[in-house]
């Protein structure tokens, strides 16, 4: 069990620009000093391998008036919830943590909210983070939104595929870029990938992890029923989705291994996405049957007759192996000066 923090280090903030604690339970902050003047200059706040409740989080954000960068990395349990209210906060970074729900619920400043490697605080199947959009009017980097663990809700809207509308209350157009990672042998996900993405109609650089392979894991496995199965026209019959017919300059598919869903998702990108300029496909497995197999499908995909592209110079469409991220990317993420982030964990340019 951790050993608490002395509530006494909270009070020697009045220089301090960047802080990091780690290993520790965060103080109780109820008896202590409170307002803008305890942190007045703290523009980095990061929480590791620790334990805090909702309410000291709360704590740090109001007395930090000028905080920008939020990192909790690998949380345990608490907060369980992260909800964001601030003035000047830029970017909020969850890393290999444990939370039931991230809010940027009023941050007019916030331009950068990625979610990676963290689950929910409970055992069981049908455990979810709910991920939730309020007044953000800057969020230009989101990721990875997960199909499976994740319930998107913008404003007040549950954002359900084949059920919920596109409309101004539904969507968020400041968002840029935009990672998202789907289990492509489950129909429903396959649908949700789909919904998310009429969410965001401006994305210009777009992420794609496919999850249908061992390392990663998931309490429910995504069992394929018959019935559950997509149709062999199901692409053809995909309705608009307005960023990748008018924005996506970019597409970028990490762990593709060939299944069939996933040549059909790439098929449907660049059968519509008209300013497309380059796809890069990175497969999941480095032997080289696997590749030999990933390259026979994607073959066909590079010739320029399957793109709808009006571009006409400098179309690029590329296949490599994927690079082990490494332990510190949490840094890149919050690196404001790195315009995406997963580009970079990708070592791609």
């Amino acid at each position: 069990m951790p050993v608490q923090l002395p509530p006494s280090l909270l009070s020697c903030g009045a220089s301090l620009r960047r802080l990091y604690l780690g290993v520790w339970l965060f103080p109780f902050t109820i008896d202590l000093r409170r307002g803008p003047g305890v942190f007045p200059h703290l523009q980095e706040l990061g929480i590791c391998h620790g334990i805090t409740q909702e309410r000291d989080l709360q704590y740090m954000l109001a007395c930090s008036p000028k905080l920008e960068i939020l990192a909790l990395i690998g949380t345990f349990c608490l907060p369980d919830r992260v909800r964001v209210r601030h003035q000047s906060l830029r970017c909020v970074v969850l890393w290999h943590s444990l939370v039931d729900e991230v809010g940027a619920m009023a941050a007019p400043q916030l331009q950068r909210l990625i979610i990676y490697c963290t689950n929910s605080t409970g055992p069981g199947i049908g455990r979810t983070i709910k991920v939730k959009i309020g007044r953000a009017p800057q969020l230009a980097v989101l990721g990875y939104l997960d199909t499976a663990k994740h319930v998107l809700e913008i404003g007040n809207t549950i954002i359900k595929a084949g059920v919920t509308k596109v409309c101004p209350s539904t969507v968020v157009p400041s968002v840029k870029v935009l990672t998202l990672k789907v289990r492509f042998r489950v129909a429903a996900e396959v649908k949700t990938l789909l919904g998310f993405l009429r969410c965001f109609p401006e994305v210009e650089t777009l992420h794609i992890m496919a999850s249908d392979n061992d390392t990663d894991y998931y309490e429910d496995h995504g069992q394929v029923k018959v019935r559950d199965r997509l149709s062999s026209t199901f692409w053809q019959r995909v309705g608009p989705i307005g960023c990748m017919e008018s924005r996506v300059k970019r597409v970028v598919f990490d762990q593709f291994t060939g299944w069939t869903n996933e040549v059909g998702f790439l098929k449907l990108v660049l059968g519509r996405a008209v300013l497309l300029q380059k796809v890069t496909v990175v497969l999941a497995r480095p032997d080289s049957a696997a590749m030999s197999e990933a390259m026979r499908k994607l073959q066909p995909l590079a010739s320029k007759r399957m793109w709808a592209t009006k571009v006409v110079d400098n179309l690029s469409f590329e296949v490599c192996g994927r690079v082990a991220g490494h332990l510190c990317w949490y840094k890149e993420a919050s690196d404001l000066s790195i315009s995406d982030p997963f580009i970079s964990m990708l070592g791609l340019h």
